[in-house]
């Protein structure tokens, strides 16, 4: 593809991302058959790949939801001629621009978390190279890694633990544990020894680490840590990261470990007998002998000193599924809670044990969603923007929690809800009946629950309680998967049975077999999907599902053809 002769609006991008995909295949297959020479050559075939370049470009500039951010540059948007002027002079060239320092509201605490903004120009090459690393990777990670790497999530992490969890008769002992500051404290040196990389990226990648920190216009110089906010940030945490679960896995078979009846077991027994699962830095170390976990605990202490890590103590403890240990019993982990619970002697299972494995939503987790949907209608009058803010809220924590045993926790959060909407309402009309506030607010909807919301010209909207959220079982990723090993149905099936998507975009993924109704290219989990109106609603055309189809993210932008006004940049400079 020549970039010298084609605009932005006439790339043809089936074919570009056709190219790149038959590449990445390429670069995974080496690396799994550990051929450096090949693996290699095609690296360095698609870095230096127009269609990888354009595509690169597009991610940052269209799909990238930090898009609007801007860096040391000062440069955030930009024009279809921009981008393709970027893609014309992204290349991988050792050079790197110190990022931007901002800081954002850490979930749950008082603490800021600090992201490193780079420049746009950094975020396309950074694209580019994640093109080339992400398959070589994805082909050595480790089964039971599922963070910030595609195709995999929080739901696969969850039902991970619960595989591990079931058939056996007695409980387990666990290490949950936190990594202290990850992204901030990795060793440059010992990231760059463990990449092994060609000496190309090998030299980037440097740059990127070193660049330094530009924060209210002091320079800072960067002396270890991969910035968060950087687009190739995660995948590098997630290589500092790998070798955890084999490191543990190699010394469990050293340990002396005896079965119920005082039998030693062999080195693949052993092995079997350790679960660790992690997801980003946060991980959990399962085994029934609880000298064997605080063992590991310490273990895992020394492999992570070679990376210039630390756990976190206050997020660290040891817990039991089944019996309190240490004043608490059963375990949280992102954001969900995992126990075994007594169903009783005579109610044993087929493998002898009268434990069931329970995952539900975490105290800590029910605890902070009640708070926000108090806070949105503590500061709400109109009744329309309060099903507005409500509505999103509730289905976004419904989906987290829709494949675990979450029916309960949804009846006390609609009761809870509806005992605050009542009170807003009173609250409201203090002097108003409550027979006219049942009037105005309340309908009976779903088979007989009263919904709260009001009556408009195209029928009643209402909020959407809890308790109206399927739930539903999901099925873990096997281990050995990932979406560069070729195996299409495999990946469409995934994203249109697991993927957690509901609604009119869950309903219009299916129809269209996970593929995009523009380009006709399958969706992938990262990409951004939009509801598009065949005709649009200029011209008559209605919100209803049949005038609805769902498009890539760029494709809807590149159809609309609506650019906003941008920043002016500078990209010859």
């Amino acid at each position: 593809m020549d970039l010298k002769r084609i605009t932005w609006q006439a790339v043809k991008w089936r074919r570009a991302q056709r190219t790149v995909t038959k590449l990445q295949q390429k670069i995974f297959q080496a690396a799994k058959e550990n051929n450096l020479l090949k693996l290699h050559k095609y690296q360095e075939k698609l870095l230096e790949s127009d269609s990888a370049k354009l595509l690169a470009v597009r991610k940052v500039t269209q799909d990238n939801r930090g898009k609007r951010t801007a860096g040391i540059d000062g440069v955030s948007l930009l024009k279809p001629e921009e981008r393709l002027k970027m893609a014309k002079v992204t290349k991988i060239d050792g050079k790197a621009s110190p990022i931007r320092r901002v800081y954002i509201p850490k979930p749950g605490t008082d603490e800021k978390r600090p992201l490193g903004i780079p420049t746009v120009r950094d975020r396309a090459k950074q694209a580019l190279a994640k093109l080339a690393l992400e398959p070589e990777w994805e082909a050595k990670f480790e089964p039971n890694s599922y963070g910030f790497r595609p195709g995999r999530s929080t739901r696969d992490a969850i039902e991970a633990i619960h595989h591990s969890l079931r058939g056996i008769k007695t409980g387990k002992y666990v290490l949950g544990a936190d990594i202290s500051k990850c992204f901030d404290k990795i060793d440059h040196d010992k990231l760059i020894e463990k990449m092994n990389t060609h000496k190309l990226l090998e030299r980037q990648v440097k740059s990127w680490l070193r660049a330094g920190v530009m924060d209210n216009g002091a320079y800072t110089p960067s002396t270890s840590g991969t910035p968060q906010g950087g687009v190739i940030s995660p995948l590098l945490s997630n290589i500092a990261l790998h070798g955890m679960e084999t490191h543990l896995k190699k010394w469990v078979k050293t340990q002396t470990i005896l079965n119920s009846k005082g039998v030693k077991l062999s080195p693949t027994s052993k092995m079997a007998s350790l679960g660790i699962i992690r997801y980003a830095d946060d991980f959990v170390i399962m085994h029934k002998d609880l000298e064997i976990v605080s063992r590991a605990k310490t273990e895992i202490e020394k492999w992570l000193i070679t990376m210039g890590l630390e756990l976190k103590e206050s997020k660290t403890s040891i817990t039991h599924t089944d019996s309190v240990h240490l004043g608490k019993v059963g375990f949280d982990f992102l954001g969900f809670n995992i126990r075994r619970y007594s169903v009783g002697v005579n109610s044993r299972n087929k493998f002898g044990s009268s434990f069931k494995t329970i995952i539900k939503p975490s105290k800590e987790g029910i605890k902070s969603h009640y708070s926000d949907l108090v806070r949105v209608i503590g500061n709400t009058n109109k009744v329309t923007v309060l099903i507005t803010q409500l509505n999103p809220i509730i289905r976004g924590w419904c989906n987290y929690f829709s494949t675990v045993s979450s029916k309960e926790t949804y009846s006390k959060l609609r009761n809870l809800l509806f005992y605050r909407l009542w009170r807003w309402a009173r609250r409201n009309h203090p002097t108003r009946s409550a027979e006219w506030i049942y009037n105005k607010y309340f309908q009976r909807q779903h088979g007989g629950q009263l919904s709260f919301g009001r009556k408009t010209d195209q029928g009643w909207v209402g909020v959407k309680y809890h308790n109206q959220y399927s739930i539903a079982r999901h099925v873990k990723i096997k281990g050995s998967k990932s979406p560069y090993d070729g195996d299409h149905p495999y990946w469409i099936l995934r994203l249109t049975r697991y993927s957690g998507l509901t609604g009119k975009v869950g309903i219009l993924l299916k129809r269209q077999k996970g593929k995009c109704s523009i380009c006709s290219l399958p969706f992938w989990q990262t990409d951004v999907m939009e509801m598009d109106h065949k005709i649009p609603k200029s011209k008559g055309g209605k919100d209803g599902i049949q005038n609805l189809r769902l498009v890539h993210g760029h494709c809807h932008d590149q159809r609309n053809v609506i650019e906003k006004p941008v920043m002016s940049s500078s990209l010859e400079s």
